[in-house]
This record gives C-alpha cells, sequence and structure tokens, in this order.
C-alpha cells in the first residue's frame, strides 16, 4: 500500500514539474524553482518505492504477488537483491530508479548553463513520468497485493 502511495506521488510530482518546465520554457520566471522542487519530489519517491521493494523482498513479504512470484526463502541474500529486477515490474521500476539518479545529475549539470535547463528537463522529466506511469498501481506495479493482481 505504501510503496504505491509513494509510486503515484511520484508520478504526480512528475506532471507536475513537466508543466512547470513548459512554463518556464514559455518564459514564466517564477515556476523555474517549483520546477526542480516537483523534479526532486520525484526522484524522491522513486528512490523509497525502490527501498520498499528491496526491504520487502529482502524480510520475505509475500503477501506482495512480485515477491512471491520471484523470490524465496532458501534464496542467498544476493539471489534476494537480484529478485528487485527479476520480474518485468521491478525491471521497469529499477529504470525508472536510474532515470531519476541520472536527471538530478542532469538537473545540477543544466542548471549552469542558463536556458538549457527547462529545454532539457521537460524532455527528460517526460521521460520518468513516462515511467512512473508504466509502474503505476493500475497498470504493473510490483506492490499490488497477491490477492489484488488480476493476473
Amino acid at each position: 500500500m505504501l510503496g504505491n502511495i509513494v509510486l503515484t506521488i511520484g508520478f504526480l510530482a512528475g506532471l507536475f514539474t513537466f508543466y512547470m518546465y513548459y512554463l518556464t520554457h514559455k518564459g514564466y520566471t517564477n515556476t523555474l524553482v517549483k520546477a526542480r522542487i516537483g523534479y526532486h519530489v520525484a526522484a524522491t519517491m522513486t528512490i523509497i518505492a525502490s527501498l520498499i521493494l528491496v526491504h520487502a523482498v529482502l524480510t520475505h513479504q509475500y503477501q506482495y504477488n512480485y515477491v512471491f512470484s520471484y523470490s524465496g526463502s532458501g534464496l542467498s541474500t544476493g539471489l534476494l537483491l537480484s529478485t528487485f529486477w527479476g520480474g518485468q515490474e521491478g525491471s521497469f521500476l529499477l529504470w525508472t530508479l536510474f532515470t531519476a539518479i541520472i536527471g538530478i545529475v542532469l538537473l545540477e549539470y543544466t542548471s549552469k548553463r542558463g536556458d538549457l535547463e527547462p529545454r532539457v528537463m521537460m524532455v527528460f522529466t517526460l521521460s520518468l513520468t513516462f515511467l512512473l506511469l508504466l509502474v503505476n498501481p493500475l497498470l504493473k506495479s510490483p506492490f499490488n497485493y497477491l490477492w489484488m493482481d488480476p493476473s
């Protein structure tokens, strides 16, 4: 439940960030700081969701369909960690995590380059938001419970 909430907040923050960067690109000056904060919120939510999934795998929380399907009590710690990206949902979350981290570095780089930041980060935020959509609770979330998942 918490993982789905965090992913939803991250997705909404991504949409907000995209819109703020769009407004900044169109000439609004008071939206750049909001866009930066929004990106940091989206990236932080992605990192938190990833940590929640790692915790769920390592503590054998089999109420999650993803953990039930891809991990087991007899696996070593290294193999348990590899179940993070063992299934489609976890793989999408891993790519989302990588994108969020690269985006933080890109944000720091482009913020020193004048008008480059709104254009670059608007497109990059759209990529992050799309990946967050893929792990949305209504689509392929690794945090769906066994009794909730239609498959």
